[in-house]
């Protein structure tokens, strides 16, 4: 149940980037445009204006004062949140300049066109990092990957909604922006949850502080978020500045604050031949930490569009370059240690569809940005051929990859078990046989507990020979009339435990719980019954492993075929030999009956 709730909440957010990233990449040209000033943390001070644009055309400078109350939502919203608008929206903004009030009609002048391919530029970064955190929170389910799960959709947020709810009705314009604000305040949450607990998700020390100090952080981001929407919407009054100074400043700044403590932490506390494997992903995530805040109180004090496109593609560079560090870490290194619990097949096939959809939007982007050279249609021919050649590869590639890289780990297991099922029909003895049921899967696949019963004739029951995981006061005995033992015998076919109402309390609880159950058959007689949990880490069986399950079980069946075999074998010798013995002795009182029979004279 755990596993398909996770699994939704996945596709949900998966299906919530995609479609972040689809209307980015719809809506990225259409152009933006902005007033020129900012304000100070009191909401009313202006702190910069930027020459040139229209705020320092109509003459408004540092030190002059906004008259609030008079302001437009749309107004607000680009003073306050320092959000972009639309070309042609003109804003009445009544100033008090040296203690005289007037007002000043600005028409925004039209951003640079690269503001627009700065979006995409967080989109694309976005769409990186939310493939690497999904694919572990699938890969490795835990507080920190869901952390590092929560950092990724912000940046697919599409910049041309926020225009949009500027014009829209009060309802969904503060929806929207509440929604956003939830968003962000997960996003700080969850920076500060990986950052503490990256990359074995065990903080310590200074780092258990910080990763108690996330939902509280996260919480309080949401409440000042929230309340500066609130306000911007439903009050007169600008909110007060010591909120404002919080939202621009503070909640930002700490998650981040925090995140880099945590990271420096983990490095130095790292042992010298970890850090060297951490080390590239630390300073990726330190690299985006430095210029999420650097971007975050830039787009606060400055207008200046060279400067704030600088940060913005800084911002996503940092993102791409962790995604990529993340992905490296886990491949080449094991920094997370990860179990791959999907299956090849839909591994090759996402990869696949990746890998083809980052060729298409690569032709796409550059068909767009040569569009103004006229170039386009040039390199979508060249583009076309390129992808035609590449993608006859491709498959090759992937396939290749998917085996020796990615699957390693799960090949090796597989390859361990299929040698111990073909190693059990050897064995000499039936505990050499329960000790391999157990030892082998639990040691291969990392389970977190497994068990073997063997059925005891004189007893009429299933008496435990061997366990890992398992306390001494849990199950020692399976009744014949046992819920589970009736199911195995009737269909001599391994079950999914969970579909089966099996009412008994003193089995292994949490990750140690059996999860499915194998029977060890010889003929139509179920000799013995396996019961293997879940990963470690809490992961379910795959279909994989539970197929090298049943292999070994199927090796187990033929030990325990040979060993009574040889059992009946060493009994029928016995036998043989007895029955000669005893065969001997009857000729020999035969021998001396006869004797007896016919008296000292006769003849022989």
């Amino acid at each position: 149940m755990m596993r398909g709730l996770r699994i939704a909440v996945v596709v949900l957010i998966g299906l919530f980037e995609l479609a972040g990233f689809v209307t980015v990449l719809i809506s990225y040209e259409r152009p933006a445009a902005e007033y020129g000033f900012n304000l100070g943390p009191d909401g009313v001070t202006i702190i910069a204006v930027e020459p040139g644009l229209p705020a320092a055309k109509a003459g408004v400078v540092p030190g002059d004062r906004i008259v609030y109350e008079s302001l437009s939502v749309g107004g607000r919203l680009n003073a306050v949140l320092n959000e972009w608008v639309d070309p042609g929206t003109t804003l009445q903004l009544p100033v008090i300049h040296q203690g005289i009030a007037r007002t000043v009609a600005l028409t925004p002048v039209e951003l640079p066109w690269l503001y627009g391919m700065a979006d995409l530029s967080y989109a694309f970064a976005g769409l990186a990092l939310g493939a690497v955190s999904l694919a572990l929170v699938l890969l490795r389910p835990s507080r920190m990957t869901w952390g590092f799960a929560l950092i990724a959709p912000p940046l697919l947020l599409p910049e041309i909604l926020m225009r949009r709810a500027q014009h829209g009705p009060q309802s969904f314009g503060l929806g929207f922006e509440i929604a956003v604000a939830l968003i962000y305040a997960l996003q700080a949450a969850g920076t500060m949850i990986f950052a503490s607990r990256f990359p074995a998700d065990d903080p310590r020390g200074l780092n258990r502080l910080i990763d108690r100090l996330a939902v509280p952080a996260g919480i309080a981001a949401a409440a000042v978020y929230i309340y500066v929407d609130c306000s911007i919407w439903l009050a007169p009054s600008a909110p007060p500045a010591w909120i404002l100074f919080a939202q621009d400043y503070v909640v930002p700044g700490f998650p981040n604050l925090a995140a880099l403590i945590a990271l420096i932490s983990t490095y130095f506390t790292s042992l010298g031949n970890v850090r060297s494997r951490l080390a590239p992903t630390l300073a990726a995530f330190v690299l985006l930490v430095v210029t999420t805040t650097v971007a975050d109180f830039g787009a606060v004090q400055t207008s200046n569009a060279d400067q704030v496109l600088f940060l913005y593609f800084a911002f996503a560079f940092s993102a791409v370059l962790l995604a990529l560090a993340v992905a490296y870490g886990v491949i080449r290194h094991r920094v997370i240690d990860v179990n791959f619990i999907v299956g090849r097949t839909l591994v090759y096939t996402v990869l696949t569809v990746f890998a083809v959809s980052i060729f298409t939007l690569i032709e796409y982007l550059f068909g767009k940005l040569l569009e103004r050279g006229g170039l386009a249609t040039v390199l979508e021919i060249v583009a076309a051929v390129i992808i035609g050649l590449s993608l006859n590869a491709l498959h090759g590639r992937l396939d290749k990859f998917i085996d020796v890289v990615l699957f390693r780990r799960r090949h090796a297991a597989e390859a361990r078990l299929e040698r111990a099922a073909a190693t059990l029909p050897h064995a000499t003895s039936r505990d050499l046989v329960d000790e391999m049921l157990v030892a082998e899967p639990t040691d291969a696949l990392d389970l977190a507990s497994a068990a073997v019963f063997v059925f005891d004739e004189s007893r009429e029951r299933y008496v435990r020979s061997a366990a890992e995981g398992w306390r001494a006061h849990d199950a020692a005995e399976l009744a014949a009339d046992d819920h589970l033992v009736v199911r195995l015998r009737a269909e001599r076919e391994p079950v999914d435990i969970s579909d089966l109402r099996w009412p008994r309390a003193d089995l292994p609880a949490g990750t140690q719980q059996p999860l499915y159950a194998v029977p060890i058959a010889i003929g139509n007689r179920v000799e013995a019954i396996a019961l293997y949990g879940g990963h470690s880490g809490g992961e379910d069986l795959d279909p994989d492993e539970r197929r090298s399950l049943r292999g070994l079980a199927g090796g187990a069946a033929l030990a325990y075929d040979h060993l009574l075999a040889q059992s009946l074998r060493r009994s029928l010798e016995k036998l043989r030999t007895e029955n000669a013995s005893l065969q001997h002795v009857e000729r020999t009182l035969s021998d001396i009956i006869k004797q007896r029979l016919r008296g000292p004279g006769d003849p022989a």
